[in-house]
């Protein structure tokens, strides 16, 4: 068994209320028991499972806002001392002044801002918050923390086409308005459907696994079933209700990362994207990701880290476990 990347939320909860996120209050939103802190040395307990395994990367979001783990200085630290690499991926409202300077400081080695809106209005509208400039400031007070302060670090933005029928002209704005501004590597893809959760009907193609069952990748939620912590889930998608609960392989609070590997769960899962039959597995059922869309990353001004299917900061391709 190889794993060359958690992802390892720290905390489930959120500020933002944003449309395209099950987080999102028109959306169904996450249960109480996935909206939890994960407490730091169970956190620690499941780095030092992995490092066997030969983990490269450490994400320490899961779909959590993880800068509201007031503690999270201490978890970027945890991960930097085990030689793995930190990375968040944050709506950034909280990644300024002394914070952001002590997470870099720490070792954090991507730091991604996701920014869903091409102006001020849109992003509001989206993102739920009036604070699209607030985030350009800080993405580039980070770039220019890093430069100045000579850290080996990445600052990058993420951000979706909201109409398929003005593609170009969005990834214009964007660059406009956000990108350049901002200073980011940045990425924009399409529209996704976090496993059927939310009404997005944006990619088209076969029907194949994703591969995420066969990857070195296992992804861990903060909270978990009846109380617990330390959930394992098929991958990221599957959050919010009623996908996340139903989707849970494990806990990490009980079991070690082999034993829920080679469970029943796990390889029920691994069996129903072998044959095909996502009836087996219903929180796989209508995910978007199950279609391979070529098209789905329209444009990245750093072709050479950004990658369809590829794992950021690894040299995991899903394309190449597709089948």
């Amino acid at each position: 068994m190889q794993i060359k990347r958690l992802s390892l939320e720290i905390f489930g909860g959120c500020n933002f209320s944003c449309k395209m996120c099950p987080q999102g209050k028109d959306n169904n939103g996450r249960q109480q028991d996935f909206l939890k802190l994960l407490p730091f040395k169970l956190f620690e307990k499941i780095l030092d499972d992995a490092s066997q395994y030969g983990v490269q990367v450490v994400n320490i979001e899961g779909s959590g806002e993880a800068t509201l783990n007031k503690h999270i200085v201490k978890y970027i630290e945890a991960v930097k001392k085990r030689d793995m690499l930190p990375l968040l991926y944050t709506n950034g409202l909280l990644v300024k002044g002394k914070l952001m300077h002590d997470m870099f400081n720490a070792g954090l080695y991507i730091c991604r801002f996701s920014d869903i809106g091409y102006d001020a209005e849109t992003y509001k509208n989206w993102m739920q918050i009036d604070a699209f400039n607030t985030i350009i400031k800080h993405a580039n007070e980070a770039l220019n923390y890093v430069q100045q302060q000579n850290i080996d670090a990445v600052i990058s933005s993420y951000h979706l086409i909201i109409d398929n029928d003005r593609t170009e002209w969005e990834i214009e704005q964007y660059k406009k308005n956000f990108i350049e501004p901002a200073g980011t590597e940045a990425e924009i893809w399409k529209m996704h459907n976090w496993a059927g959760q939310i009404d997005s009907n944006t990619r088209q193609g076969t029907v194949s696994s994703c591969g995420r069952p066969f990857s070195p990748d296992l992804t861990i939620r903060a909270g978990g079933l009846n109380g617990k912590n330390g959930a394992v889930v098929p991958c990221c998608q599957t959050m919010g209700a009623p996908k996340e609960s139903t989707s849970v392989l494990g806990h990490l609070q009980d079991n070690t990362i082999e034993e829920i590997f080679n469970g029943e769960e796990y390889n029920n899962l691994r069996e129903a994207h072998t044959t095909g039959n996502y009836e087996q597995v219903p929180y796989c059922l209508d995910c978007d990701f199950l279609i391979h869309d070529p098209n789905v990353l329209v444009y990245t001004n750093n072709p050479e880290r950004v990658k369809i299917g590829n794992m950021k900061a690894t040299d995991i391709s899903l394309r190449d476990l597709r089948f």
